[in-house]
């Protein structure tokens, strides 16, 4: 309502009501990704698994997303048979993590190995610092606290819905970069009830 009427704001009411919107606007990620990870956590998600073209699959999210120009795509031909909703999830906030904090180009590559697709999202940042390694995970955590944006809650998600697909999400790292490697089964069965957790 208030960014519907700007046009008729003085200066400073406009740039309060924009301050406004875009907290609100935050506040209700942070509120719908908590429900989401608690969702997720508690076993309550279930599956809609379609038989996914893995090189189509990958060209259509990077386009959804507008990342085509952005990120490096090197995808092996592939039938992949899972939730196309839950995979757009964790490839999306390994990407846009890559774009938003790394530095150069980004590349998305996809493999098939034995029964396994592997996507691995990698870019040319400063890499993650070890003390930061073993918590990346955790909800809130937050590598540079004094970054603004973000809930720290991305990288949480995108693992607990790894592990509803019956895969992992790891993180290594080299001098320049990090790699964020997703191992996933390349055929999964729908659920129509809870999923029980998948524990590592």
């Amino acid at each position: 309502m208030l960014l519907s009427a700007n046009a008729e704001m003085g200066p400073e009411a406009k740039w309060a009501a924009e301050r406004l919107a875009n907290q609100v606007k935050r506040l209700r990620r942070l509120v719908e990704e908590l429900l989401e990870i608690s969702r997720l956590e508690a076993g309550r998600e279930s599956l809609r698994v379609a038989e996914l073209d893995l090189r189509e699959f990958v060209e259509r999210l990077l386009a959804h997303h507008g990342w085509t120009s952005r990120v490096r795509s090197n995808v092996e031909e592939g039938i992949l048979a899972t939730d196309p909703r839950r995979v757009d999830r964790i490839l999306g906030n390994l990407i846009s993590n890559a774009i938003e904090h790394g530095d150069g180009a980004v590349t998305l590559d996809a493999r098939i190995e034995d029964s396994v697709v592997v996507f691995e999202v990698t870019d040319e940042g400063p890499g993650i610092p070890k003390t930061d390694r073993g918590r990346i995970f955790d909800r809130f955590y937050k590598s540079d606290p004094s970054r603004a944006g973000g809930s720290g809650l991305g990288l949480a998600i995108a693992r607990e819905n790894a592990r509803l697909l019956g895969g992992e999400l790891m993180l290594s790292t080299s001098i320049a970069g990090a790699t964020f490697t997703t191992r996933l089964p390349l055929s999964l069965e729908s659920t129509d009830d809870a999923r029980e957790p998948t524990s590592f």
